[in-house]
């Protein structure tokens, strides 16, 4: 065994020989490998190593040295180029669908609508009739097919490049500030405390979390569209998913419609912005909550989910809407009133089909409600990326995503008798239990309020009710008078047309009635607000708002 070893430990002193005797005879090439990960930022390896290379030459190390960082430097370099070659490409390509490969929930497309029962009608059709004066209001839904027509040159690839996945998510600010409300479909959205019904709150998450949660799956276990993503479609207020308006311009489709809502939400945003130092004192602790149900009207939106989703059967409170699909696909179903009601009355109980999730609508329920109930009149239709949807008001829907989707869809109002309809629904209308306006008086004048005698039932129970109100409740619920009847009341000379005097119950002896209960009650409470900033006789236009130091300034004048 020792003779053994002499003799591979002499072999091994020969080969290290040889190895020291090539070193010394010829050039030694070295190669080396810089690994730049995915996550890396290849613009600080570039400086970083060029930084070395400065240092180098400033210390005159030995010319091969130099040459190696040279060479690395330059390699950086190309790699610096190439990916700006990249990213101005991706800049410019148009996704085709509203989710990168990574999160892409398989399409459902056997789900399609077997046939289209909307009426269709083409984008130059739509312009020419709106070009003519006529409105938008239809008396049935309509499929605009291929609407991008609608769009300016050019601006119909932007809005798909903008609004996809992959560039909300890579908003360094939209994912800060943004924050979903997402429901897990094992939370409850309420549950019983006692013998009161409480709300819970949904968690609030952010768009990439969003993603994650409702669209991502692994090789594995892929996330399977239907139960799984069923609960996850999001309606979210447009204004929040941009950091200025202009974002929104190239949506703005329809410039021959006069739309109130985007009047009556300024309204309503100038006057929180000059009661802002005063109602922090007058609401209290709810400030904030009180703000979010009332003091913001939204009427932009965008609807994204993955495939399967989809909210259950609704109506949009009245108001008529426009839908654009930017990516995906949707399958709709659209019914009136008159035929919800009659069908309800038969299944509710048996199905509780208003209070399911599209997907499993359209896979069970809607079989059953035609078989069994005798569903007849309803309209379908299958919109794909570039078509509009328009629905009357007053139709339910219910839409399911056949693939990842968002669409951006905006309410209307223009017309007179929805202006009445929902500006009374939101003050006074006894028969459906709006009784807000009685807030602004007190209960020994109560029979001042439209349709209400002295002596009569109604009377006697809202005098006892009004007597209960504690101020806490009694100065947000004025508030909300002024901010409904104050946005109707502005349109007067921006949108004559609407006639909005005598129109509503909102009239001006309304205005000053509940000003001046307003005054009367935060005199009570032993409050020192103002009220500066609210104007003493009805608003006509928006100009006739001033912020609380613009107000004090004339004062002191």
């Amino acid at each position: 065994m020792v003779a053994a070893w002499r003799m591979v430990s002499r072999v091994g002193i020969l080969v290290l020989g040889s190895c020291l005797a090539r070193v010394a005879a010829q050039t030694l090439k070295l190669s080396s490998t810089l690994t730049i990960e995915k996550t890396d930022s290849k613009t600080n390896t570039y400086e970083q190593v060029a930084s070395l290379l400065e240092h180098a030459r400033e210390k005159k190390l030995d010319a091969n040295v130099i040459r190696f960082l040279d060479n690395t430097v330059q390699q950086l370099s190309k790699v610096l180029d190439a990916a700006k070659v990249v990213e101005e490409k991706r800049g410019t390509e148009v996704p085709k669908d509203f989710t990168p490969q990574k999160y892409r929930v398989k399409p459902m497309p056997k789900l399609q609508a077997k046939k289209i029962t909307v009426k269709k009608i083409t984008a130059k059709e739509l312009r020419a009739r709106l070009q003519q004066g006529k409105d938008i209001h239809f008396d049935e839904p309509l499929l605009v097919t291929n609407a991008t027509a609608l769009f300016n040159s050019e601006d119909w690839d932007n809005v798909r490049r903008h609004w996809s996945a992959s560039r909300i998510m890579g908003d360094a600010e939209l994912e800060k500030e943004l924050k979903i409300e997402y429901w897990p479909p094992d939370k409850a959205r309420a549950r019983l405390v006692g013998n009161m019904l409480q709300m819970e709150e949904p968690e609030l998450v952010s768009f990439s979390r969003y993603v994650v949660v409702c669209f991502h799956g692994t090789p594995a276990k892929p996330k399977l569209p239907g139960q799984n993503t069923e609960h996850c479609e999001q309606t979210v207020d447009a204004q929040s998913m941009v950091r200025n308006a202009s974002e929104l311009k190239e949506l703005s489709i329809f410039p021959e419609i006069s739309n109130a809502l985007p009047m009556q939400g300024e309204f309503r945003t100038r006057m929180l912005k000059a009661a802002a130092e005063e109602l922090p004192s007058i609401i209290g602790k709810n400030l904030k909550k009180w703000e979010k149900s009332r003091g913001h009207l939204s009427y932009q939106y965008f609807v994204f989910g993955p495939s399967g989703s989809g909210d259950k059967l609704h109506a949009e409170n009245g108001l008529p809407f426009y839908d654009i699909l930017i990516h995906g696909s949707r399958r709709w179903l659209l019914l009136t009133e008159e035929e919800m009601q009659r069908v309800a009355e038969k299944a509710r109980e048996a199905l509780e089909f208003d209070k399911t999730s599209a997907y499993m609508f359209f896979e069970e329920k809607l079989p059953e409600l035609k078989e069994e109930f005798g569903l007849k009149k309803y309209m379908e239709a299958n919109q794909q990326a570039g078509d509009l949807v328009i629905v009357p008001s007053g139709w339910f829907r219910v839409s399911l995503s056949l693939a990842d989707s968002i669409s951006y869809y905006e309410t209307i109002l223009s017309k007179q008798s929805t202006l009445r309809s929902i500006t009374d629904n939101n003050v006074w209308r006894p028969q459906i239990r709006q009784y807000q306006l009685a807030y602004c008086y007190d209960p020994k004048d109560l029979h001042l309020l439209p349709g209400v005698e002295k002596g009569s039932d109604l009377y006697n129970w809202l005098k006892d009710a009004i007597a209960k109100v504690k101020l806490d409740e009694l100065l947000p619920g004025i508030l909300s008078v002024l901010l409904q009847c104050g946005s109707t009341l502005v349109l007067d000379k921006e949108m004559p047309q609407l006639k909005v005097e005598g129109l509503t119950v909102c009239t001006k002896a309304v205005w000053k009635q509940c000003r001046s209960q307003l005054k009367t009650k935060l005199k009570e409470k032993g409050s020192t607000a103002s009220l500066a900033w609210l104007p003493e006789e009805p608003p006509k236009s928006l100009s006739d708002l001033r912020s609380s130091e613009a107000q004090r300034v004339v004062d002191e004048l």
